[in-house]
């Protein structure tokens, strides 16, 4: 199901719109480049000049003709190394989330290949460690895929348990290669403050954070009514609650938590965007990819997602 799924989501890719795939252009091939900038003299194309760029680096004479200000990229510029943290906790069981996190980790880790980097893997879960050190070429990147493939529901790998988010990435970053890309795909659901801890190992490592927020519109909006019978996904103790009167109180939770994940994204500058798992897988990823430019930040989710039943339905 998930090749099947990258290739339609990669051919649509294609056919985006300008503006959008510009901006996926600028941020796969510019957005990382190598610190060991100048060390190379093959030249390996441009790329469109971004606030920030050494000024040294436009092409003048590619200026004159095209009137456009773009800068003269090296072989060891674009390459990038980058490790797709993906959560694999129980919470991911709720309904869409995890076959939507798995489809964008795919689709990055085919995306960044196709250009030469070397994508790694790591699944945060207490059950299903793994942990793929970042590799370029077609070998290391069908390896991936055969990981994500067996972590969709029903696959060899299915989602863990309870998992301390910031802790599983706080243990794993010593392991991740220094000045690098970490993409973290995950509900997160943690406390901000530990998540903010994880974070900040990472940038004193030197990396480059971006997070990709997985949500189901059910966990945003609570629209439960009437008595309902809340099952935790990650081995916490069923819940009975008159859901109308719950609603409120756990939708300013929700609102809450969501400024603080942005508060803690934003201070250890990290990219934050929210998915949907009622949205276009295309049009989901070419946001991703655009928003991490401007570190689009959004909605988030209260800690302890909960799987239900309303008025004594199946639980």
């Amino acid at each position: 199901m998930l090749a099947s799924e990258l290739h339609a989501v990669l051919d649509r890719l294609a056919g985006i719109s300008v503006t959008a795939r510009q901006a996926v252009e600028a941020l796969l091939a510019g957005t990382h480049r190598s610190l060991r900038r100048g060390l190379s003299v093959e030249f390996a194309g441009h790329r469109p000049y971004q606030p920030g760029d050494d000024p040294r680096h436009l092409d003048w004479l590619l200026h004159a003709r095209t009137d456009r200000f773009d800068v003269r990229l090296y072989d060891e510029e674009t390459r990038l190394r980058a490790t797709l943290l993906v959560d694999a906790s129980g919470s991911h069981q709720y309904p869409g989330v995890a076959a939507r996190s798995i489809a964008l980790a795919g689709a990055l880790a085919v995306l960044l290949a196709r250009q030469g980097d070397a994508v790694g893997l790591a699944l945060l879960s207490e059950r299903n460690h793994l942990h793929l050190p970042a590799m370029s070429g077609l070998p290391a990147v069908g390896r991936l895929l055969d990981q994500l493939t067996a972590l969709e529901p029903g696959g060899a790998r299915e989602p863990g348990g309870p998992t301390a988010l910031g802790q599983a990435v706080e243990q794993l970053a010593p392991f991740l290669p220094r000045r690098s890309l970490t993409v973290l795909i995950s509900d997160c659901l943690d406390e901000p403050e530990s998540l903010q801890r994880a974070l900040r190992v990472l940038r004193h490592r030197r990396h480059e954070i971006r997070i990709i927020r997985v949500l189901h519109p059910d966990v945003e909006q609570f629209p439960l009514s009437g008595t309902v019978k809340c099952i935790g996904l990650e081995n916490e103790r069923p819940l009975l609650l008159d859901a109308d009167r719950a609603r409120t109180w756990y939708r300013e939770a929700f609102a809450r938590h969501a400024l603080a994940l942005s508060a803690a994204s934003h201070a250890c500058g990290a990219g934050l965007v929210v998915v949907r798992t009622d949205e276009d897988l295309t049009t989901a990823l070419a946001r991703v990819l655009a928003g991490w430019g401007a570190g689009t930040a959004a909605g988030a989710t209260p800690p302890g997602s909960l799987s239900s039943s309303v008025n004594g339905g199946p639980s």
